[in-house]
């Protein structure tokens, strides 16, 4: 990884700013400069406030993002995406850990290996090894990303061991970093989405609705903003069973019955058949 310090000048200039105004409240004129003629690298945070200053991503300031198993790791991404884990876990088998020579490549080893051993053999203190190697080594590229995905991972875990306190701790932490991400490509846009997703499921199992609520509209803004179906029409669904749970019956049945029209669009003959036999989908008839 490489820090191009020639883009940054570059980028800079295209606003009109100066080595001073762009670093006004996020570091030293003395900083940017050193980026732009020596390719410094300064702190995680620096960068990421400079893209977001600039509106790039890392990618248009950093090289060597890229990985020769980037192919094998979205497809394994994919599929966990479409609650696939056996296809997953049948595709993590054929990555040879052995010809991994990147700490990001062995993050990303650890965050799906968690996830399948929670998903496919629902061994959480074996997805808990994995998540914790994946937080306590990461230097995280896109750094906030794998902070959000890792502390979802561990909230699931402990959630399948029922340590509510610390499921709490790890969907506070997942929030936190949501919060602050921002995403600039098709892939991170749908990691945002999904791990929203996630953790609203996590707050209706543990019977705090208004949660629910907070992180699916999170989700929804982001996904109406891009344009996209990406988990809309399950979105809607649980929003509906947490307006349910709060005794909100009107807003609820509005909800299930966009989540029904939307699973038609989708062809997500899954959720028809939730909605058309569950009690709860009743609701939206």
């Amino acid at each position: 990884m490489r820090l191009l310090g020639n883009k940054i000048k570059q980028y800079r200039k295209q606003k009109n700013l100066s080595q001073q105004e762009l670093a006004e409240g996020i570091c030293t004129q003395a900083t940017v400069s050193l980026m732009e003629k020596k390719n410094k690298v300064p702190s995680i945070k620096i960068i990421l406030q400079i893209c977001r200053r600039l509106n790039v991503s890392l990618g248009d300031i950093l090289s060597g993002l890229g990985s020769s198993m980037d192919d094998q790791f979205e497809a394994i991404s994919q599929a966990i995406r479409h609650d696939d884990y056996p296809t997953a876990g049948e595709l993590l088998t054929k990555v040879n850990m052995t010809s991994v020579q990147n700490s990001f490549d062995r993050e990303r080893y650890h965050y799906y290996r968690g996830f399948i051993e929670l998903n496919t053999h629902n061994r959480p203190d074996e997805a808990i090894f994995h998540f914790n190697l994946l937080l306590h080594r990461s230097y995280r590229m896109p750094w906030d990303l794998y902070a959000i995905v890792g502390n979802v991972g561990m909230a699931s875990a402990y959630v399948a061991r029922k340590e509510f306190d610390k499921a709490h701790y790890y969907l506070n932490e997942a929030a936190g970093y949501l919060d602050d991400f921002e995403w600039h490509d098709e892939a991170n846009f749908k990691r945002l989405v999904w791990a929203r997703y996630q953790i609203a499921l996590m707050y209706l199992e543990l019977d705090q609705p208004q949660l629910v609520i907070e992180n699916v509209e999170a989700a929804l803004t982001a996904v109406k903003k891009q344009a996209s179906l990406y988990l809309i029409d399950v979105l809607y669904e649980v929003r509906g069973q947490a307006e349910q749970a709060l005794l909100a019956t009107v807003a609820a049945k509005r909800s299930l019955t966009i989540a029904k029209t939307l699973a038609l669009v989708t062809h997500n003959v899954a959720l028809q058949e939730r909605l058309t036999t569950s009690p709860l989908g009743a609701v939206a008839d």
